[in-house]
């Protein structure tokens, strides 16, 4: 039971706005009451519309769970996709790792490879919808894009530029 005196009950009205605390009636409305109110429904309908929407997100959960559990069957390399699972999940529980280079190291694969493998379970767990955004140990995808614009293997620019002075070379050879 909360007790307070008039003046302390006056200052928590106050407050709070001109709302008593603790509101009572969040405390005992149910879900489907709840959602009428926001809605504007009857608790009926509201019950109907609460049993539709968790009877779809358990099928999608059947179903992305299913595309996960086929993702580890036809994994080449199960130890690097379970770790691809953890890291586009963000869970903590990695043994230690700080990051998918380290983890890819104790693996003996590229960082790359789990780079790749965590991209395709994000899309799986996702749907492709970008909201679903745990970049707890990779990037997000604007920085990737970034990254990528900026990035430049040396030897990728020392042959782009070979083959233009080549192809220079050859258009001078040939029209002298």
């Amino acid at each position: 039971m909360i007790s307070a005196s008039p003046a302390e009950a006056a200052r928590l009205f106050e407050k709070n706005g001109g709302v008593y605390w603790p509101d009572m009636a969040d405390e005992i409305d149910s879900p489907e009451e709840i959602l009428a109110d926001s809605l504007g429904i009857s608790v009926k309908a509201a019950r109907l519309v609460l049993l539709h929407v968790e009877n779809e997100v358990r099928k999608n959960q059947a179903l992305i769970l299913g595309k996960v559990i086929g993702l580890l069957l036809k994994a080449s390399n199960l130890p690097a996709m379970a770790h691809a699972l953890a890291f586009a999940s963000g869970l903590d529980q990695l043994n230690g790792a700080r990051s998918q280079a380290e983890v890819a190291r104790e693996l003996g694969v590229t960082r790359a490879l789990l780079s790749h493998y965590t991209l395709g379970v994000r899309d799986v767990l996702s749907g492709k919808d970008t909201s679903f955004e745990c970049t707890k140990f990779r990037k997000s995808q604007a920085s990737r894009e970034t990254f990528r614009a900026k990035a430049t293997d040396p030897f990728t620019a020392a042959k782009a530029a070979a083959i233009a002075k080549r192809k220079n070379q050859t258009t001078t050879n040939i029209c002298n």
